[in-house]
C-alpha cells in the first residue's frame, strides 16, 4: 500500500503529468485528431510554463505556508520536541550535513535551536531509512550531538514511513505534555491534520517556507520560469494532493461505517 501510494503520488506530480499529456497530444497529432492534439499540448505547456513562474509557484504554496505562524520561544515550557522525517542520502563519503536534504537540514537545525532554548525537552526525532544505509532520525541524531544536545535527550524513531505513521508513532509518546512538531512550513497543515487524527494536539513550530518575497524591487527576470519555481509548485502540488487523500480516505471510512 505504501509504495503504490508513493508511485501514485510520483506519477500525479506537475513534471510527470504534464509531460503525459504533452505526448498524448503529439500521439493525437499522429492520429490528425489535430484539434485535440493541439489543445492537450498547449495546456501542458502553458501550464508547465506557469508552474515555473514566482508568482505561480508562490500563490500555489503560500496559503500551505501562512496557516500556522512560527513558534515563538517563551517562558512555558516545552516538554517534547518532534522533528519530522526528510529525505536523505546516507553516504558515509560525504560530511554529515551533506547526507540530509535541504529540508532536513531546516529541521534539525530548528530541532537544535529549540532544544537548546526549552533544555528540558525530549528531541523526538523522525524519519526512516528508506533504502539507505541510515534513516534520517539517525542522521539527525549525529546533527544533535554534534551542535551539543546531550544524546540522553534524544528519541529516535527510524521504523514510520511517512508523515501518518510518525503521527500514529509520536501521539502516545505526547499525550498529556506539551510538546512542538517541527517540519516544513508548506508541510505543516497536513501534518498538524495527521497528528489531530491520531489524538495528538502539538504546537506547530514550521521552518523551510519557501513563498519568500523581497521587499527591494526585483528585477523583471525573476519573473522568468525557473526550474526552482517548479519545485516550489510540486511541493505545494504534492501537499494538496495528500491533504485531498487524507479527506478522501475520511469519507470512504465515515461512508463504510454508515454502511455497517
Amino acid at each position: 500500500m505504501f509504495l503504490a501510494k508513493k508511485w501514485l503520488g510520483s506519477l500525479l506530480l506537475p513534471l510527470p503529468l504534464l509531460l503525459f499529456l504533452g505526448f498524448l497530444g503529439l500521439f493525437l497529432l499522429l492520429l490528425r485528431q489535430k484539434r485535440s492534439g493541439i489543445v492537450l499540448l498547449l495546456l501542458s505547456l502553458s501550464t508547465l510554463l506557469l508552474l515555473a513562474t514566482r508568482p505561480v509557484a508562490n500563490a500555489l504554496i503560500a496559503p500551505l505556508e501562512s496557516r500556522y505562524p512560527p513558534h515563538l520561544i517563551g517562558a512555558e515550557p516545552v516538554q517534547d520536541i518532534l522533528v519530522l522525517g526528510a529525505a536523505q542520502v546516507a553516504d558515509p563519503r560525504l560530511p554529515l550535513l551533506s547526507q540530509l536534504g535541504q529540508a532536513g537540514i531546516y529541521r534539525i537545525a530548528e530541532g537544535v535551536r529549540l532544544a537548546h532554548a526549552y533544555p528540558q525537552a525530549r528531541l523526538i526525532l523522525g524519519g526512516y531509512a528508506g533504502g539507505e544505509g541510515r534513516s534520517s532520525a539517525e542522521l539527525y541524531g549525529e546533527v544533535a550531538v554534534a551542535l551539543g544536545i546531550a544524546p540522553g535527550r534524544l528519541l529516535l524513531l527510524s521504523e514510520p514511513k511517512d508523515t501518518a505513521e510518525e503521527a500514529r508513532a509520536m501521539a502516545p509518546l505526547i499525550a498529556g505534555r506539551r510538546a512542538l512538531l517541527i517540519t516544513s512550513a508548506g508541510h505543516m497543515p497536513r501534518a498538524m491534520t495527521l497528528f489531530a487524527a491520531a489524538g495528538a494536539a502539538p504546537l506547530a513550530a514550521p521552518v523551510d517556507h519557501q513563498a519568500k518575497e523581497s521587499n527591494a524591487a526585483l528585477p523583471l527576470y525573476t519573473y522568468l520560469p525557473q526550474a526552482r519555481y517548479l519545485w516550489r509548485s510540486e511541493l505545494a502540488w504534492h501537499e494538496y494532493l495528500g491533504l485531498g487523500w487524507h479527506w478522501l480516505n475520511g469519507r470512504l471510512l465515515d461512508r463504510a461505517q454508515q454502511l455497517r
